[in-house]
C-alpha cells in the first residue's frame, strides 16, 4: 500500500471511532451527574436524635414532604406586613423557609444528558419509592423551548424577571451546545464518505478537502462542549441560591458520557492533521530528492 493510502486509512479510521464516540455521547445521559450521599450522612449525623421518635423509621420525615397541610395562598399574609417583599416574605409565603439551611432541601443522585434529567435508582430509597409508586417519573425531558414560568404571588417582580431572564440565557446555552454536535456529526460523516471515495478518484484532493472536514468538525465539537460546561457552571450560580445552587459536600461533576465526546475530538483533529499535514510532507521530502540528485549530478 501507498504511503498516501496508507495515511488515508489511517485517518479514516480515527474518524470513524470519532463518529462513533460523538454518537454515542449524544445518545447517552451521562454527561452530568449529582451525589449527595456524604451530604445526607453529615446532616443525619447533625440532625441525630432532632427528630420526634415516631418520625424517626419515616423514609422522609414530615417536616420535609413536598404536601403538607397550609392556609390557601390568597389567605397568607407576608410577615412583618403587606408592604413587605424581601426574599425572607417570599420564601416563607411559598414554604421555602427551611430551604436556608443546607439540609432543609431533598436532595438525590441524579445523571443527566443533553436530553434527559434522570435519578439514581438503589441509592436513596425516598426516590425509590416515590418513583415505584408513580409519584414522581425517573426521568424528564430537558427544555429546549420557553415556556413562560406561572406569575406567583407576592414574589418580588425583579427575583421573578431574573429567573426568567437567567431561563433564556440557560435555554440558549443548551440550543448552541445540542446545534454545534448535531452539525459536528452532520461534517464529520460528510468527511468520512470523502475520505472513503480518495480511494478510488482524485486522491490527493479529496484527502485535502476530507481534512478540512475533519478539522472543521473539530471547531464545532469543541464549541459544543465549552457551551455546556458554560450552561453547567451558569445553572449551578443562578439566583436565588438556595433553589439552583449545591451544597458545598455535594459531589458532582462531568461523566463517561462527555469523555467520550472529548475523546471523539482527540481523535478527529489527529485524522484532520494527518489528511492536512502529508501532502505539505510528502512535497518537502519530494524537493529533499531533488535537490539530492540535482547535487550529485
Amino acid at each position: 500500500m501507498e504511503p498516501r493510502a496508507l495515511v488515508t486509512a489511517l485517518s479514516l479510521g480515527l474518524s470513524l471511532c470519532s463518529l462513533g464516540l460523538l454518537v454515542t455521547a449524544i445518545f447517552t445521559d451521562h454527561w452530568y451527574e449529582t451525589d449527595p450521599r456524604r451530604h445526607k450522612e453529615s446532616c443525619e449525623r447533625s440532625r441525630a436524635g432532632a427528630d420526634p421518635p415516631d418520625q424517626k423509621n419515616r423514609l422522609m420525615p414530615l417536616s420535609h414532604l413536598p404536601l403538607r397541610d397550609s392556609p390557601p395562598l390568597g389567605r397568607r399574609l407576608l410577615p412583618g406586613g403587606p408592604g413587605r417583599s424581601d426574599p425572607e416574605s417570599w420564601r416563607s409565603l411559598l414554604g421555602l423557609g427551611g430551604l436556608d439551611a443546607e439540609c432543609g432541601r431533598p436532595l438525590f443522585a441524579t445523571y443527566s444528558g443533553l436530553w434527559r434529567k434522570c435519578y439514581f435508582l438503589g441509592i436513596d430509597r425516598d426516590i425509590d419509592t416515590l418513583i415505584l409508586k408513580g409519584i414522581a417519573q425517573r426521568c424528564t425531558a430537558i427544555k429546549y423551548h420557553f415556556s413562560q414560568p406561572i406569575r406567583l404571588r407576592n414574589i418580588p417582580f425583579n427575583l421573578t424577571k431574573t429567573i426568567q431572564q437567567d431561563e433564556w440565557h440557560l435555554l440558549h446555552l443548551r440550543r448552541i451546545t445540542a446545534g454545534f454536535l448535531g452539525m459536528a456529526v452532520a461534517v464529520l460523516l460528510c468527511g468520512c464518505i470523502v475520505a472513503t471515495v480518495s480511494f478510488f478518484w482524485e486522491e490527493s484532493l479529496t484527502q485535502h478537502v476530507a481534512g478540512l472536514l475533519f478539522l472543521m468538525t473539530g471547531i464545532f465539537c469543541t464549541i459544543s462542549l465549552c457551551t455546556y460546561a458554560a450552561s453547567v457552571s451558569y445553572d449551578l450560580n443562578r439566583v436565588p441560591k438556595l433553589i439552583y445552587s449545591l451544597p458545598h459536600d455535594v459531589e458532582h461533576g462531568y461523566s463517561w458520557s462527555i469523555f467520550c465526546a472529548w475523546c471523539s475530538l482527540g481523535f478527529i483533529v489527529a485524522a484532520g492533521g494527518l489528511c492536512i499535514a502529508y501532502p505539505f510532507i510528502s512535497r518537502t521530502k519530494i524537493a529533499h530528492l531533488k535537490s539530492g540528485r540535482d547535487s550529485t549530478v
